[in-house]
């Protein structure tokens, strides 16, 4: 007699409908926009940023009508009483002062739209969430190229929009007289895109010390140190008469970026385009560095 032995039916393991699915570059800049939007540091930032652009052109507005009234006084003390000591104001001088009201706190502002850009990307691996993003996304270029689009579109309309306010802040608090002679031009408006191409250049910075040190205290102060400490240890390094630290000072980015957002070219100054280039290289650089460490090292 013989037993027949039947066996169990075979079952699949369920097969989701997502399985073969891979999160495109639209995904992950949906993705790596979430992540901006929601992280608090990043908004509390943005307010000091504002905060900082409108209040230093207030203050410039209030210093340029300062400066015309001290150049009406001492224009009164060499004309005399008979003369008209409005005929010796530098009204050039003061114009272009108020043309770029708009961009009057980027030696502050600076820092802080880096420090945005570090803070983007340390937290994520101070939280160790950067782990569960490469396992989500393997290709890491497209996170950090999508990292790099967010930081980009954001401070670009942040800058163009802060510098137009603060340019028509400042511009409320000035005298009539240098009102009516700083008449609303063109430039003006170029003048606000540089302000934004310079906040994007400060967020590629910060971007890439992000990676390249994967903590926040490290990469602001890396951003601290070139933005505000170079200068300073240059400027006592100009005392001892060396022609190089002149020469090479004009190259620091701090002045690079005087110069690229600067309304008029004085004698002997570099043009706007070229001082953007060269600041460029110096966003450029560390954007690179943490793209080759975080695209060929473990993300631990």
């Amino acid at each position: 007699m013989s037993l027949a032995v039947s066996t169990p039916p075979t079952t699949n393991p369920a097969h989701s409908q997502f399985a073969d699915k891979k999160l495109g570059l639209f995904g992950v800049l949906r993705s790596e926009f979430l992540k901006f939007r929601t992280l608090t540091t990043n908004w509390v930032m943005t307010i000091v940023i504002a905060v900082v652009m409108i209040g230093f052109a207030l203050i410039m507005g209030l210093s340029i009508n300062s400066f015309m009234d001290m150049m009406k006084s001492s224009a009164e003390e060499m004309m005399g009483p008979g003369g008209n000591p409005s005929n010796a104001v530098d009204m050039n001088q003061l114009v272009d002062y108020a043309y770029r009201l708009g961009g009057m706190g980027l030696d502050m502002g600076n820092m802080l739209v880096g420090s945005v850009a570090v803070v983007f990307v340390g937290s994520e691996y101070a939280t160790r969430s950067m782990q569960t993003t490469t396992t989500a996304v393997p290709r890491r270029s497209m996170v950090f190229f999508a990292k790099m689009l967010v930081l980009t579109i954001y401070t670009f309309v942040l800058g163009f929009v802060l510098a137009a306010i603060s340019y028509w802040a400042g511009h409320m608090v000035l005298y009539q007289e240098i009102k009516d002679a700083a008449t609303f031009e063109t430039g003006v408006v170029w003048n606000w895109v540089a302000v934004a191409i310079y906040f994007v250049f400060m967020a590629w910075m910060g971007l890439g010390f992000g990676f390249l040190l994967r903590n926040n205290a490290g990469g602001i102060m890396m951003v601290v140190a070139i933005m505000l400490i170079l200068p300073i240890i240059f400027t006592l390094m100009a005392l001892s008469d060396w022609q190089w630290v002149t020469d090479l000072s004009k190259y620091l980015p701090q002045n690079l970026g005087t110069e690229m957002t600067a309304y008029t070219v004085a004698d002997g100054s570099m043009k706007q385009a070229e001082a953007g280039g060269w600041f460029a290289l110096w966003a450029l650089i560390p954007a690179l560095l943490g793209y080759l460490r975080f695209r060929f090292t473990d993300s631990k």
